[in-house]
């Protein structure tokens, strides 16, 4: 009994068991498929070149400096759509370069106050406009767009990049003027047409979720840089927030 005690507690032989247990674990291991992509892929693209398709709805505002009106100067956000369709060029799996082009509507409400002359008494007549504008455009950005695997279904992409819009239409509903500014004395006769630029050139930055490697759901700012009227004198941004889905073929 006291050999058989020996036999069993023999470092040796604990040793070689030890040995045939870590074995036949690391074998069973290396039988099972590893999971899970890597957060930040820098391997080659799947494919080079493959095209998407988005629609989603905005809100934009498009403003005058407060200067020109001084006594109220007020632009609302207002509301438009967004359809589209993108190009990815896939340089790696983590980098996109992605151009677009898209048709925007956009939309906004004003109301303006200035002092438009003093009756005999010296007092202040204020001369008051309100309404909405709504404008029709194409936008074409050129993105790039840098992705992050958040599990092997889901990925999140983080873009930025210029873009340019092109005005196709603008319409306003109510009186859209503003003073002469060389007249301090100013009367009805001294105010003059607002006309919106044809064209826009600023930066769209944006992020969102793409899943199942096919549907997307994004979150974008654009941000003018150029003055959306003919007068630069006026001042003023076009800007706006676009929430959109996606499909990628």
């Amino acid at each position: 009994m006291q050999s058989a005690s020996r036999l069993i507690l023999n470092p040796h032989i604990l040793n070689m068991r030890n040995n045939l247990i870590l074995g036949g674990v690391l074998a069973l291991a290396a039988t099972v498929p590893a999971h899970g992509a890597d957060f930040f892929d820098t391997s080659a693209a799947g494919s080079l070149i493959d095209l998407g398709v988005r629609l989603g709805v905005n809100t934009t505002n498009r403003n005058l400096n407060k200067e020109v009106f001084n006594v109220w100067n007020h632009n609302s956000w207002g509301t438009g759509v967004n359809v589209g369709a993108v190009v990815n060029m896939n340089f790696r799996n983590y980098l996109t370069i992605q151009p677009g082009i898209f048709y925007q509507s956009r939309s906004g409400q004003y109301a303006y106050v200035n002092i438009d002359g003093y009756d005999s008494d010296g007092v202040a007549e204020y001369m008051m406009q309100y309404g909405k504008d709504r404008s029709y455009n194409f936008t074409i950005p050129v993105m790039c767009c840098i992705h992050f695997n958040l599990s092997d279904d889901i990925r999140w992409d983080v873009e930025a990049g210029p873009y340019l819009q092109l005005k196709l239409k603008s319409s306003v509903n109510g009186d859209f003027s503003y003073p002469v500014y060389d007249n301090p004395m100013a009367n009805p006769e001294a105010y003059i047409p607002i006309e919106a630029r044809k064209t826009d050139f600023g930066m769209k930055f944006g992020t969102g979720l793409r899943i199942l490697n096919h549907y997307l759901v994004a979150v974008h700012y654009e941000a003018g840089w150029l003055h959306p009227w003919k007068d630069s004198r006026l001042g003023g941004r076009n800007k706006g927030w676009i929430f959109s889905l996606g499909y990628d073929f």
